[in-house]
Parts: structure tokens; C-alpha cells; sequence
């Protein structure tokens, strides 16, 4: 998982993509925005290349970072600062990295004493705290997401299953599906050939069990442990329940949503099409962060995005929901969101 996660992250940052963005992030800069002159980026421990967007977006655009690890993981953004340095040493002066428990108010004050502006990966409850402690104009928030997948009839199409499935496998398995760009839920069109059920079963025999030998799912929490049996005792009373060794496939309706405890355990929603999808994740509301799509239904998804006045999400192709590219949105704003702003609203040095 360590090297599929870290090969397919770091493949993001091209020589083009970096041009792309930087004449993006220019156009706004001649709209007289500025780069700030200094972003703390706080990070969360549960999918570790994080880092990679935190910190080399703020750095393509002139931007210093410094950078706060999550204690439960500090090896990987050290390992990105390191790389930096040796690559170039003027570059690598512009980012540093230190580590302390979260809650540490005093320390937390000194990390964004000279920040222009504090760029948060964290729950719900320590954006919360940080927007009290340094008010909501210096926060740049990526709070609490989740993420959903859509498959209309033409991906189960025999000529085009196998991709569907490869796709769908690799979005769930990728960080045991700890990620706000997780796939929780997954909403199928139904056919009559083949069924809803017979699609999951597919999806466990041919893509997960398989999954299950290439990228080993990571041990299980004790306590992920008790809320699996619980969600997985549910789904087996309320409608169909798939398991496998390492994964959980429940079947049931649109009516309500019932979040799974993570680590491959992922709802299975019968729809007619992507008006009921759409209307299913409408109460997600902004914590929807991204919506996978088979090739066939990928535009139609966008578009209907675009018009939503309740959905932020951007949508990408199945099996890349895990790996946005570098200019990707985040929570609904352009990448670059937090880090140029009117001279006249800068602060002083």
C-alpha cells in the first residue's frame, strides 16, 4: 500500500502539470492577488501523502510552508522536505516540519504566529477549535468528507465490466478506504442483466478478492473492529450482505444512508439512474468531497454537479478517485483557494 500510495501520489507533480497550474494560478495573480507570505499547513495522520498538495502547491506559487505532522505520522513529509533540500537547496529553505501532540495550545500559537494563513486537515472538532482560537479568515478548512461512486447501466455492460470493476476496487481498497476521497457508497443503475446483486458479486470475486492479494488490507482497530460486526450484523438483517476475508459489500435502499466503519466495508445502492443518485447525496450536503463515475455517465455527472445549489463535489473517473490530480478542487474551491490575496488585505510584515 506504502509504495502503490507513494508511486501514484508523487507521479501527480510533472514538469507540465506544475507549468499548467502555475499559468492558472497566474491569471488570478493579474486580477491584482498576491501570494501570501506565509501558509502553516496542519496535517491529519490518516492518509499520509497528504503532504504532497499541502506543500508543493503553496511552493509552485512562492509561498513558504511550514508544516505541522500528525504524530501518528512524520516520516513521510520529512522524507518529501529532505527530497526538496537535495533537489534544490533555495526551494527546500522555503519548507520546514515539526511535530507535537494536537491540543498543544501554546505550541499551536507559535506555529502560526507568522502564518498569513493556516491551511487545516483535521475532524470536524479541531477545525472548530482552531477557526475559535484564529478566527474563520486565516483558516483554509478540509474538514470531515466523504465520497461516493456511480455506475450507470452501461458499465455493467459485459465489454466494459472488467474496468468497472478494476476501477471501483482500487478507489475502495486504496489507504483501506480511510480517506475522505474513500468511496462510503456506491450507487449502481439497475439492469436486468446483470442484477444489482450479481454486479456485487463480480465486484468481490473478481475485483476485491483479488485486491485482497495485491494491496493486503492494514490490520483492523479493535474498535473498527466492534463497529464492522455491528454494520455488517445490520446490513445482513436490513438487506444483503457480501463478505470476503477482508472487505464487506451491503445491499440496500436509497432511503436513508448508514455510514460504514471504513476498511473495505462499502453500501451497494439499486437506483434508476443519476437523478435518484444525485438526490440520494444531496443530504451529504458539503461534506461530499468527490464522486467517482464510469466513462459513460462521467459528464452527465459533472454537468448535474455544476447546476447543484447543495453538492461541492467535483467528480473523476473510477479507479482515480484516490489520486486527484495535482490542480484538483478542494472542498469546492480551486486548489490555490487561501493562498493569493488582494494586496490591500495582506498583512504586514
Amino acid at each position: 500500500m506504502v509504495h502503490w500510495a507513494s508511486r501514484t501520489t508523487l507521479d501527480t507533480v510533472r514538469e507540465d502539470r506544475l507549468l499548467a497550474l502555475g499559468r492558472e494560478a497566474h491569471s488570478e495573480r493579474e486580477q491584482a492577488l498576491e501570494p501570501i507570505s506565509m501558509l502553516a499547513v496542519i496535517l491529519a495522520g490518516n492518509v499520509f501523502t497528504a503532504s504532497v498538495r499541502g506543500i508543493v502547491v503553496p511552493l509552485l506559487l512562492g509561498v513558504p510552508v511550514l508544516v505541522k505532522a500528525s504524530s501518528k505520522e512524520t516520516m513521510f513529509p520529512a522524507m518529501l522536505r529532505d527530497a526538496l533540500r537535495r533537489a534544490d537547496s533555495s526551494l527546500g529553505a522555503a519548507v520546514d516540519l515539526v511535530a507535537f501532540p494536537g491540543g498543544d495550545v501554546e505550541r499551536e500559537a507559535a506555529l502560526v504566529e507568522r502564518a498569513e494563513a493556516v491551511s487545516v486537515y483535521a475532524s470536524d472538532e479541531t477545525v472548530a477549535a482552531m477557526a475559535a482560537r484564529l478566527g474563520t479568515d486565516a483558516l483554509i478548512c478540509h474538514g470531515h468528507g466523504v465520497s461516493a461512486a456511480y455506475c450507470g447501466a452501461r458499465a455493467l455492460e459485459e465489454v466494459r465490466l472488467a474496468d468497472t470493476i478494476a476501477g471501483l476496487s482500487l478507489d475502495l481498497c486504496a489507504y483501506d478506504q480511510r480517506g475522505c476521497l474513500s468511496p462510503q457508497l456506491l450507487y449502481v443503475a439497475q439492469t436486468d442483466r446483470p442484477t444489482v446483486l450479481d454486479f456485487a458479486q463480480r465486484l468481490a470475486a473478481d475485483g476485491l478478492d483479488p485486491m485482497s492479494n495485491a494491496v493486503p488490507r492494514g490490520p483492523l482497530p479493535a474498535s473498527v473492529g466492534a463497529e464492522q460486526a455491528q454494520w455488517r450484523g445490520i446490513a445482513e438483517v436490513e438487506g444483503t450482505l457480501i463478505r470476503g476475508a477482508s472487505y464487506g459489500l451491503a445491499i440496500r435502499g436509497s432511503q436513508s444512508i448508514r455510514w460504514s466503519p471504513g476498511y473495505r466495508n462499502m453500501t451497494i445502492v439499486p437506483v434508476s439512474g443519476i437523478d435518484e443518485a444525485l438526490r440520494a447525496m444531496e443530504p451529504i450536503g458539503s461534506r461530499l468531497k468527490c464522486v467517482g463515475a464510469d466513462p459513460a455517465s462521467i459528464s452527465e455527472v459533472r454537468a448535474r454537479l455544476r447546476q447543484s445549489q447543495t453538492l461541492s463535489a467535483y467528480a473523476c473517473p473510477l479507479g482515480t478517485m484516490q489520486t486527484p490530480a495535482l490542480g484538483a478542487p478542494a472542498d469546492g474551491m480551486p486548489i490555490w483557494h487561501g493562498l493569493l490575496r488582494p494586496q490591500s488585505l495582506r498583512k504586514s510584515d
